[in-house]
């Protein structure tokens, strides 16, 4: 069968109406599409069909990385099992903590030398003197009253001292001087009045005779007048040097007032001399105990500032300072039995509840947990450590610690 080529028909299929021949095959109609140039058909520029492509690349690579990231995600959170199909065995139960596990308290604290650490500073009156010198090294043992440093301010010092010692060597010897001269006033006050007393004794003879004289008539009234004045003037100057003695006869000597003042001079002097003594003893900083200086804060020329001079304390008696949750607190008594560990001694040491604290404070010792509480309420419990442990952990002044204490609750 024959067909015309119609070009109205180009772009779509029609169906034959014609019947096949029998036991001829079937023919299909064939679409006829008709085929236009893509510029033609869209209008739009190739570059833009390009740039859609790659756009919608990149779209679905990070599609593909996304679900990459979530995968890991619930691997990580342990989903994945779950999403996958697979049974995942649950956890067994943790066993319940036993009557002694129960009973024990456990806390972080630090190790401290018995009697705490010392912190010793310039002495008062130091003011801005520096450290001249330190005379003691770290870890090296001191004793009572030892000298541990020199502030700069001694020079000065020693000069202030050597002044008022020469003020008190001069005081002395006006003092003495004073003496001597009170000692040569009083004999000369004793010579004057034996002389006194003979011409006093002349005088009465005169006037004696002088009286005999005018009753026989043989001198005149006023003769006799001038013998009487004579004579009462003498008694006068006797009765001036006993009074003049009197005062450097006294029963005490140094009562006279020159020997007094001199003595007030010498003690005012000795006074000085004993402030400029202090003064240069405050120039060095003793050790206010027996002790193991632990840590030098400052260096020569360095003024000591808040955190003092050096650290000092008794290593030879240990404890533990531990702070316990305050909701804890009221199973620990005094006598308990204490272990505890650290970092930087192997296995542990053994300890007695010494004294437990009466203020309620804020947590300062805190774990490597960052999840841990740092704002706790807490009580301090001291912890005296066992004589036969102290020499495993006398060099560890400050380490953080862990105690277990074992309490009577679950008994």
């Amino acid at each position: 069968m024959s067909s015309t080529f119609d070009p109205a028909s180009v772009g779509r299929a029609e169906p034959s109406h014609a019947a096949a021949a029998p036991g001829a095959p079937s023919a299909l109609p064939l679409p006829v599409v008709r085929r236009e140039s893509p510029r033609a058909a869209s209008g739009r520029p190739r570059l833009w069909t390009i740039l859609s492509r790659l756009r919608s690349l990149a779209l679905g690579l990070v599609l593909v990385g996304g679900g990459l990231a979530a995968g890991a995600v619930l691997q990580a959170q342990g989903i994945l099992p779950f999403m996958t199909g697979e049974t995942v065995a649950p956890a067994a139960p943790l066993p319940a903590a036993s009557g002694e596990e129960a009973a024990a308290v456990f806390g972080l604290g630090r190790l401290l030398p018995d009697g705490f650490v010392v912190t010793v500073a310039p002495p008062f009156g130091a003011g801005d003197a520096r450290v001249a010198r330190l005379l003691v090294a770290e870890g090296e043992r001191v004793e009572q009253g030892q000298p541990l440093a020199e502030l700069d301010n001694r020079p000065q010092l020693l000069a202030a001292l050597a002044s008022a010692e020469a003020a008190v060597r001069l005081r002395e010897a006006e003092l003495a001087r004073q003496r001597v001269s009170v000692a040569a006033s009083r004999t000369e006050t004793r010579a004057a009045l034996e002389r006194a007393e003979v011409a006093a004794a002349t005088a009465r003879r005169e006037l004696e005779r002088s009286q005999e004289l005018l009753a026989r008539g043989h001198v005149t009234r006023a003769t006799h007048d001038d013998a009487v004045a004579r004579s009462q003037a003498a008694d006068r100057e006797v009765e001036s040097a006993r009074a003049t003695l009197g005062r450097y006869t006294a029963d005490a000597p140094d009562a006279q007032a020159d020997i007094a003042v001199a003595l007030r001079n010498l003690d005012a002097a000795r006074a000085s001399l004993g402030l400029a003594q202090a003064d240069l003893a405050r120039s060095m900083v003793p050790a206010p105990a027996g002790g193991v200086v632990l840590d030098i804060h400052v260096r020569p020329g360095e003024r000591p500032g808040e955190r003092g001079i050096l650290d000092m304390g008794d290593i030879d008696k240990m404890m533990a300072e531990i702070e316990i949750y305050q909701s804890r607190i009221g199973a620990v008594e005094t006598g308990d039995a204490v272990e505890i560990t650290g970092e930087a001694f192997s296995g542990t040491i053994a300890g007695t509840v010494q004294q437990i604290g009466w203020d309620v404070g804020r947590q300062t010792a805190t774990g490597a947990d960052p999840a841990a509480r740092t704002d706790a309420r807490v009580i301090k419990v001291y912890v005296a450590i066992d004589p036969a442990d102290i020499a495993r952990v006398r060099r560890f002044t400050n380490l953080q610690v862990t105690a277990r204490i074992e309490t009577g609750e679950g008994t």
